[in-house]
Order: structure tokens, then sequence, then C-alpha cells
């Protein structure tokens, strides 16, 4: 299963009952859950489902989806384009979201956990290696899948790989590589592509 999680509102809906009520199941710890740096509650994915059998609850096909959850940052709009569609093209396998920003991503990735992040090392403000600590830093996101990538030619990978970063990729490179690199580090088979280089 990916890291997806969900809030106390969002299993409310889906086992039919009041927030309130999915608070007094995490409060008497029938529910397992950690609080974010925000104080709110949030539940693994994998968590939910062995509740839900617990007790019984009928699973949405949604929860035990083998779809996988990419997050894409780069403050070249076009590269993120590029890269957004790459994984496009493999709609069953992954979804994709996308920011611009070191900050803008860990604003959208603090609401919901995707199960690999893509990063530009060199960007204005939060750069890559930035983002990379801070992920690691929580406790929700320490163990979280990580590729980088950087056109700046004086990065050394040891140095990029000391941060946590399971794959690095030197701009220019292949749109299937990437892809292929992703789908190895999350457990997924690929179809045969012919996308080109960068």
């Amino acid at each position: 299963m990916g890291s997806q999680t969900y809030t106390t509102t969002e299993i409310s809906r889906i086992c039919d009952v009041y927030p309130a009520t999915v608070i007094n199941w995490i409060d008497s710890g029938e529910l397992k859950a950690y609080v974010t740096p925000g104080g709110h509650r949030r539940v693994t994915r994998q968590d939910l489902i062995d509740f839900l059998k617990k007790f019984k609850i009928p699973i949405p096909p949604q929860i035990v989806s083998t779809q996988r959850s990419i997050f894409i940052v780069d403050d070249d709009e076009e590269f993120l384009r590029l890269l957004s569609r790459a994984f496009g093209k493999h709609k069953e396998i992954f979804t994709v979201h996308a920011a611009a920003s070191g900050v803008e991503a860990l604003v959208q990735i603090g609401q919901k956990i995707p199960d690999l992040v893509i990063l530009d090392v060199v960007m204005p403000g939060l750069d890559g290696l930035q983002v990379c600590s801070r992920l690691r830093s929580m406790p929700e996101t320490s163990k979280m899948k990580i590729i980088a990538m950087s056109g700046k030619r004086t990065l050394s990978e040891k140095e990029v790989r000391s941060q946590g970063i399971h794959v690095f990729f030197r701009k220019p490179f292949s749109l299937v590589d990437i892809v292929d690199a992703a789908a190895r580090l999350l457990k997924v088979s690929l179809p045969v592509s012919d996308m080109e280089a960068v």
C-alpha cells in the first residue's frame, strides 16, 4: 500500500458517521492515527484498511486502489508539464500532482501525502535539499521515497544522496528513465514505453 493519509472528515464519510465519532475512535486507541505539527489527526491508508476489516465495514474500492501518487516539484513550469505528461501516460498506475516552489510543495504534501516526491534541487527560495530535509524531519514523511534532479554540474551525487534521496538524475535525462526509476522504487510494473529523452 502507498502512504496516502485520511482526515477524520474523510473517514467519517467512508464509515457514515460523524467526524466526532472518528475522533473518539482515535482517542480511544481503536483507530491508529498520528497528529501533524499543525495539530490535525491523520490516518494512514493501511491503518484505515485494518480498522475497516476489524469492524467488518465495507472497504471502498478507491482505498485499495493500486495507483501510486507522485508529487513533482520544479520551478521550470515547462519541464513540470513535460514530466507530469510522462507519468500521465500511465494513468492506471500513477496519479500526478505538482508544485512550482518548495513552499507550495510542502503545503500540498502536508495536506495529502504522496507515495513519491520528485524534486528539482536548485530552486529559488526553498531549494530541493531543504524540502527534502523538512520531509525527512516529519514522522509521517520521514520514510517517503524521493528522487532528486538537477542541471547544476558542481553538485555531486554523494552530496545529494547524503540528504536521504534514493535516486539522483542529472539534467538532461530520459523521461522514460525517471518514470522507470519511480516504478522501481514503488515496486510497480510498467509497460514498454517509447518516450523521448529530455
